[in-house]
C-alpha cells in the first residue's frame, strides 16, 4: 500500500479547511432575500415647505420597535437621523432589515436638528414627547413641528413588495400672520407687539391626540414677538409682523398693541386689541387683518383660514 508524504496530506487538510471557509456564511449576514428599511417621508402643506415635498438636505428623526404582535418591544430605531441628499434617505450606524414574521411601528419627528435645550423622544408605547419647544423665532427662523406614525407595518409585505415605510408629516404648529391696512389714507405704524398667547411648553403626543403642557405665555411689555421700526400702511395692507409658528390654544387672551400716525400730519394713536375669539388648530394656518380707520380707530375682522378650514366672519370695534 502506498504512503502519502506527510507533506502532500497537510497540504490536502489546508485545502479541505480553506474550502469550507470559503462556502461557510456568516450568520450574521442578510440572506439573499432579506431587504433593508427605508423611509420615505411626505409633508402637509405648510409655511417652511413648498407643497408636499421637504427641501433638499432635510431631515428628521425616527424610533422603530418590532416583534410579534401585542409584544413589539425590540427596538430598532432609537432617535436615528434620517437624511435626504440626491433624492435618498438614507441613515447612519449601519442598514436595518427586515425581519420575516414580525410587525413593525415607527414614529418620526421632524425636524432633526431641534433648538438647543429641546429634547425629542418616543417610548415604546408610541408617545412622542417633545419637551422645552419654542416658538419665538418668527419668519425664516421660525421652526416647524412636525410628527409622523407608521404602525403595524409587516414584514413579510415589505420583503416581498420591496416596498418603503412612507411616513405623513403631520403639523402640530399652527401659522399666523398679522396684517393691517387703512381705510385710504397712508399711516405710519411705529411699534407693534403681540402678546398673551401660549408659545413656549412640552408636547405629548399619544395616538391621534396632541396635548401641550408646562406651557409659557408672551407677557406684553417682554414678548419675543415685538417689532419697532417705521412701517408704512396704505390700502393694500402689510405684515406688520413676521410669520409666527405657534401652539394649538384658544386666543381669548391674546392682543396686539400698536402705535400709529394716520396720515402724514396725524398725531400719534396707541391702541390695544383682542384677537376675535377663536381655536387655533394644528395643521391650520391663520390671516387676521387689521384696518386704522380715518379716525383713529381699529378694527380686526376675525381671521381668514387656509384652504383647511372655512373663513369667518365679524369685527371687533377698539375705540
Amino acid at each position: 500500500m502506498k504512503r502519502i508524504p506527510a507533506t502532500l496530506g497537510a497540504l490536502f487538510l489546508l485545502l479541505l479547511l480553506t474550502v469550507a471557509s470559503c462556502t461557510s456564511t456568516l450568520s450574521d449576514e442578510p440572506t439573499t432575500d432579506t431587504r433593508a428599511i427605508s423611509f420615505m417621508p411626505t409633508a402637509e402643506t405648510r409655511a417652511a415647505v413648498t407643497g408636499t415635498s421637504l427641501s433638499d438636505g432635510s431631515s428628521f428623526s425616527v424610533w422603530g420597535w418590532y416583534g410579534t404582535e401585542g409584544t413589539i418591544t425590540n427596538n430598532v430605531f432609537d432617535g436615528e437621523t434620517v437624511t435626504e441628499s440626491g433624492g435618498a434617505w438614507t441613515y447612519g450606524g449601519g442598514s436595518r432589515y427586515w425581519i420575516a414574521g414580525n410587525t413593525y411601528n415607527f414614529y418620526a419627528v421632524y425636524p432633526a436638528e431641534l433648538p438647543t435645550d429641546v429634547k425629542a423622544d418616543v417610548s415604546s408605547d408610541g408617545t412622542i414627547t417633545v419637551t422645552n419647544f419654542d416658538c419665538s423665532q418668527t419668519g425664516d427662523a421660525a421652526v416647524d413641528l412636525m410628527t409622523a406614525t407608521a404602525t403595524g407595518v409587516v414584514a413579510d409585505d415589505m420583503i416581498a413588495d420591496s416596498r418603503t415605510v412612507s411616513l405623513q408629516l403631520k403639523h402640530e404648529l399652527v401659522r399666523v400672520n398679522i396684517l393691517v391696512k387703512t381705510e385710504g389714507d397712508i399711516a405710519y405704524v411705529t411699534e407693534a407687539e403681540l402678546s398673551g398667547m401660549l408659545y413656549k411648553g412640552k408636547m405629548v403626543r399619544s395616538g391621534d391626540t396632541s396635548k401641550w403642557q408646562n406651557t409659557e405665555a408672551a407677557e406684553a411689555g417682554n414678548t419675543p414677538f415685538y417689532k419697532k421700526d417705521l412701517q408704512e400702511v396704505d390700502l393694500k395692507g402689510i405684515s406688520i409682523l413676521d410669520e409666527m409658528l405657534l401652539i394649538p390654544q384658544e386666543t381669548n387672551k391674546v392682543q396686539l398693541t400698536l402705535d400709529y400716525n394716520y396720515g402724514y400730519e396725524g398725531s400719534e394713536s396707541h391702541s390695544t386689541a383682542y384677537l376675535p375669539d377663536v381655536t387655533w388648530n394644528a395643521g391650520q394656518s391663520y390671516t387676521y387683518t387689521l384696518t386704522i380707520e380715518g379716525d383713529g380707530r381699529i378694527h380686526f375682522a376675525s381671521p381668514t383660514v387656509s384652504t383647511w378650514g372655512e373663513a369667518m366672519g365679524g369685527i371687533i370695534i377698539v375705540d
